[in-house]
């Protein structure tokens, strides 16, 4: 009695591509996610080494002109270039740092570094991802007049 129903079961079909889509799927939920949390964290790395990058072409050409740049008026500078368009990052999540040292690895001229970090935005509250936290640096070296 029992073996003729298992063996009219063994050969129905009808839900197994239900079953397989429910084992199947949370994976390929997962690394959608992590594909794109992964564009997120690379648009916002290019983003500070980008505003780092014209932070510091703004730094030179004020030195070329002769405007010798307070690090409090460099850090204004960048901090209004980050907030604003192609960057677009939220100055409450983002430091900069911006300091002259004392000692120049360059003899004659005057070395700046400037130290940026952003912590990017937990979207998916219920995981926490290591590495949230973008650094990037880079140092200026200015002839002052």
């Amino acid at each position: 009695m029992i073996l003729p129903a298992l063996k009219k079961l063994r050969g129905n079909n009808s839900g197994a591509m239900a079953v397989e889509f429910a084992l199947l799927a949370p994976l390929l939920i997962t690394m959608m996610i992590g594909v794109f949390h992964t564009g997120v964290y690379m648009q916002n790395y290019n983003a500070i080494r980008s505003l780092t990058s014209d932070g510091v072409r703004h730094t030179m050409v004020e030195y070329q002109k002769g405007n010798n740049l307070t690090d409090t008026q460099i850090r204004s500078v960048l901090l209004a270039t980050a907030v604003n368009a192609p960057y677009l990052l939220d100055s409450d999540r983002l430091n900069i740092t911006v300091s002259t040292k004392l000692t120049s690895r360059v003899t004659g001229a005057d070395e700046i570094d400037i130290d940026i970090s952003y912590t990017l935005e937990d979207w998916l509250p219920f995981v926490t991802l290591p590495g949230t936290t973008l650094t990037y640096s880079r140092p200026v070296f200015v002839v002052a007049s």
